[in-house]
């Protein structure tokens, strides 16, 4: 069922060791089958993962393809499940197969309560699925495969070559002479007949281990496994083919074409087979050549001589041995010759030398990153807990596993890679382009770009209702929808003065009910419309968004009049509406990256300042919000003095009028109405760098979030502010990610962000790391910050920038809720409309110097809050000698841990 994937793609899916031990309980049935159980109750879902030891390796001649296509007629069904996926995707679950050299493995997900369904369909499939092949599902399936060859082999640029290189390098009677997807003529020759025969040779019990893992109890499971499985007859034990040794004892080079533009070199070098002595030393030895830019390879071929566009490593492990593959593709017009040399050369440097400490440490580091990472998913730890009991015989191998990459020496990688990496034992293949003529020669050059226009946001008319309302307008007749905004320029930081939340929960309560229709009626109708209704609060505004279809416009636009004027506030839905709140919060508190930003914000503002308080409350606050506060907060803040109207859409200006005219005409201040003004500017209480720790005992990542001051949102230079962040850290390929994530692979991502707002403004920046590097971490975003303070922004940077950001503003207008978008800011800020168009001018102007001239300013880092979210001690360790100042601990509550009750 998983694509047979180029050998290229292939190796960015190199097998990754792991780090601590996994609980588990391993028994085996009468009939044979092994059967694995571990318990994990993070999440109310359940996986089985079921190994046959069976793969591409035990068919025998004449049958290659075999085991692949049996693993697709695994999901035929049976009489008792004609249709596997329709059974599983019914219960919300997923199902699914995968086919190697070596074992073909069957895995399964979905809630917990669907675990007993998943296991019933591997033990009738075990029993049944060979009395039920019939010769129109082997038809069906084998047309299905030769169509994944044609895609994977045939259709796929080097495909063909790739498919090829086992031949060369293994002797025909070696098992792994033909790769796993088979040649067309051996899956066009498979008979009904055949297809009985290896189902009733190698699924059977007693070849096969079962792994279950997730949220179950085994005192349920147990009985229901034995029950289902346990009388499944054994069948004989399965033949094994010899395996001659693959010793190559001589180069062989072969050369192919291929309809592809660049010349491709592939050296493949025998090796150790899958967990045995020298294989993880040669998974080393494959990233310190060639991951990431400052490996061997790829500095010297890709970085500083340009002369390749591409190169890999990796060693392809087996159980039966090994193939290390070396990659490169050549940048046009340049000779393979000239890319052999250069790899010949750095390979043999490093088999003379060997690495450095420093670097193998590093591709350590990367090699645990990937284990921590890895234990999240119950789906890889069930797969690896098979896997380990397949080569091993002890499911609980996973520190086994990643001490072969802990203990492995500068001393062992060049031992075994002067043994591997030798020139006289491998195979050296090229894929050239072919020769095509004429009708290559259209694609040959890049054609010239398409002339420029520049984009001016149109204006929206504007007019006013009869109560003085203003109305935003666009008309867009493209499509028969309409989108409206009532937008009110008062939010939590307005409203929220006593008890964090009730903006929020306020914005809740609007459509839970309104006019002459309750929570379910008002939502029926809503649907009934085609019309949608979000009601939402930030800090410093609030409002309600309708979508709707043009000729419901009418109708909708009362709903929207109802959930703002008449919400009926019915202490039912308001319990309800609070108790999901105080639960979500309360979920909250389990989610790091939540847990980071909201005590950030509040050791940063201070818990006086609005910003400080968190717009969806917390949980003290919610449970002590009265429904009377939240009616009181409603005929304060919602009248037509802190509203204005936006619409867009397929309705004129003369149809808006009279329709939000005869909607929100006769809507008037009552006595309670305050009106609201751009919150006054306030300063938050964080003066001075400090650093701020909340304690995760055994957190294997550490969450990093920094936040400083930054600019207000009518600063003249908020355009050259947001060029520096997206320099910074605004885009995939900024600074901060670049570094933390591509050159050192501490991180999946990093990122930066200003926030600006009428009454404050601050840049943010954070990345959740591996939690054994937090300390070089940290050391990378202050260099980072040292580098924008110091005024290094390139040309090349600048213009980058600009062209990012440029597609970014615009992209905001896609749609009609772009419109509204805009609109809605230039408000928000207090800023025109025409606002827009000057920035976008300001951005295409902007060089580096501008942005230079502002690196002092941009990033004040002694005025930074640094907060860690992980293990107290381990970033304690990390952050020693750094020179930062000492850590404050936090709860996560948002609490200094020393006044935490």
């Amino acid at each position: 069922m998983i694509r047979i994937a180029p050998i290229l793609a292939l190796l960015a899916l190199a097998a990754q060791g792991f780090a601590q031990d996994v609980a588990y309980e391993k028994y085996r049935l009468e009939n044979g089958l092994t059967v694995i159980l571990h318990e994990d109750h993070s999440l109310p879902s359940a996986c089985v993962n079921l190994w046959y030891r069976v793969g591409a390796k035990d068919q025998t001649e004449g049958r290659s393809g075999f085991a692949h296509l049996f693993e697709h007629l695994m999901f035929m069904g049976t009489e008792r499940i004609p249709e596997i996926d329709v059974l599983v995707e019914e219960g919300g679950g997923w199902t699914n197969a995968s086919t190697s050299s070596d074992r073909t493995n069957y895995f399964s997900y979905g809630p917990r309560d669907l675990l007993p369904t998943l296991l019933w369909i591997e033990a009738d499939r075990m029993e049944d699925l060979g009395r039920a092949m019939t010769e129109e599902k082997l038809g069906t399936q084998r047309d299905i495969v030769r169509n994944e060859r044609r895609q994977g082999v045939e259709m796929e640029p080097y495909g063909e070559a790739e498919y090829r290189i086992s031949q060369h390098v293994y002797p025909p009677e070696h098992p792994y002479h033909i790769d796993v997807i088979g040649r067309h003529e051996d899956l066009e020759a498979a008979t009904l007949q055949d297809v009985k025969d290896f189902f009733s040779t190698f699924y059977v019990p007693n070849n096969a281990a079962l792994s279950v893992a997730g949220d179950f109890d085994p005192n349920e499971v147990k009985p229901l496994i034995e029950r289902l499985f346990a009388t499944i007859p054994r069948g004989a034990a399965p033949p094994r083919r010899p395996a001659p040794p693959a010793r190559l004892e001589e180069e062989r080079r072969v050369v192919y074409s291929d309809d592809v533009r660049f010349p491709r070199l592939y050296l493949v070098y025998p090796s150790p087979a899958y967990f045995e002595p020298g294989d993880a030393e040669m998974d080393l030895a494959a990233d310190l050549l060639a991951s990431g830019k400052s490996s061997r390879l790829y500095k010297r071929l890709v970085y500083d001589e340009k002369i390749a566009t591409e190169v890999a490593a990796s060693q392809a492990s087996g159980a039966l041995g090994s193939l290390f593959y070396v990659i490169a593709t050549a940048r046009e017009g340049v000779p393979l010759e000239e890319i052999e040399k250069a790899v010949d050369e750095e390979i043999g440097r490093f088999v003379s030398e060997g690495p450095s400490a420093e670097e193998l440490e590093r591709q350590r580091a990367q090699w645990e990153r990937g284990a921590l990472s890895s234990l999240q998913s119950i789906v890889r730890k069930a797969d690896r807990l098979n896997l380990y009991e397949f080569y091993w015989g002890e499911p609980n191998s996973f520190r086994r596993d990643l001490d072969r990459y802990r203990s492995a020496t500068v001393a062992d990688v060049r031992r075994w890679a002067s043994e591997v990496l030798r020139p006289s034992g491998r195979l050296a293949m090229r894929v050239l382009p072919e020769e095509t003529a004429a009708l290559r020669a259209a694609r040959d050059e890049r054609p010239a770009s398409m002339e420029s226009r520049a984009f001016i946001p149109e204006e929206p008319e504007v007019f006013r209702l009869s109560n003085g309302i203003e109305v935003r307008h666009w008309e867009r007749s493209e499509l028969p929808i309409v989108d409206v905004s009532l937008f009110l320029a008062a939010g939590a930081a307005h409203m929220d003065e006593a008890k964090a939340g009730s903006a929020s929960l306020l914005a809740d309560m609007l459509d839970e009910g309104a006019g002459d229709l309750g929570a379910i009626a008002f939502s029926d109708s809503a649907d009934f419309l085609g019309a949608s209704l979000r009601p939402y609060a930030r800090y410093e505004f609030s409002g309600v968004r309708l979508s709707a279809l043009e000729r419901n416009l009418s109708q909708a636009i009362g709903l929207l009049a109802d959930a703002i004027l008449r919400p009926r506030f019915d202490e039912e839905e308001w319990e309800r509406v609070r108790r999901i709140r105080r639960d979500d919060l309360l979920r909250a508190l389990d989610r790091p990256a939540t847990v980071a930003w909201r005590v950030g914000m509040r050791a940063y503002f201070g818990e006086d300042h609005p910003y400080g308080r968190p717009v969806d409350g917390t949980v003290e606050d919610v449970e002590a919000i009265a429904l009377g506060e939240i009616r009181a907060l409603h005929e304060r803040f919602y009248g037509p003095e802190n509203a204005t109207l936006i619409l867009a859409g397929d309705v004129t200006r003369e149809e808006a009028r009279d329709l939000l005219e005869r909607a929100f005409g006769g809507w008037k201040a009552g006595p309670a109405l305050e009106k609201t003004a751009l919150l006054a500017r306030r300063a938050p209480a964080n003066d001075a760098l400090r650093v701020v720790v909340i304690d995760k005992p055994g957190a294997v990542q550490t969450v990093i979030r920094v936040t400083m001051p930054g600019p207000l949102a009518d600063d003249p230079d908020r355009v050259r502010y947001d060029l520096l962040n997206t320099v910074l850290g605004g885009s995939f390929t900024s600074r901060l990610n670049q570094n933390l994530r591509e050159t050192h692979g501490f991180t999946y991502g990093a990122s930066s962000s200003y926030t600006m707002s009428p009454s404050t403004g601050y840049l943010s920046a954070g990345s959740d790391v591996q939690a054994e590097v937090t300390g070089a971490a940290v050391r990378e975003f202050l260099k980072e910050f040292e580098r924008i303070q110091a005024g290094d922004v390139t040309e090349e940077e600048a213009g980058m920038a600009r062209e990012t950001l440029r597609m970014e503003s615009i992209q905001r207008f896609e749609g009609l809720g772009g419109l509204l978008w805009a609109a809605e800011s230039c408000i928000w800020r207090g800023l025109p409309f025409s606002s827009i168009g000057e920035d976008l001018a300001a951005m295409s102007a902007a060089r580096a110097g501008d942005l230079n001239a502002l690196g002092a300013r941009a990033v004040p880092v002694d005025k930074a809050l640094l907060l860690l979210l992980g293990d107290k001690a381990t970033i304690e360790a990390q952050l020693e000698g750094s020179g930062l100042p000492r850590p404050e601990e936090w709860t996560a509550k948002g609490r200094p841990a020393a006044t935490e009750d």
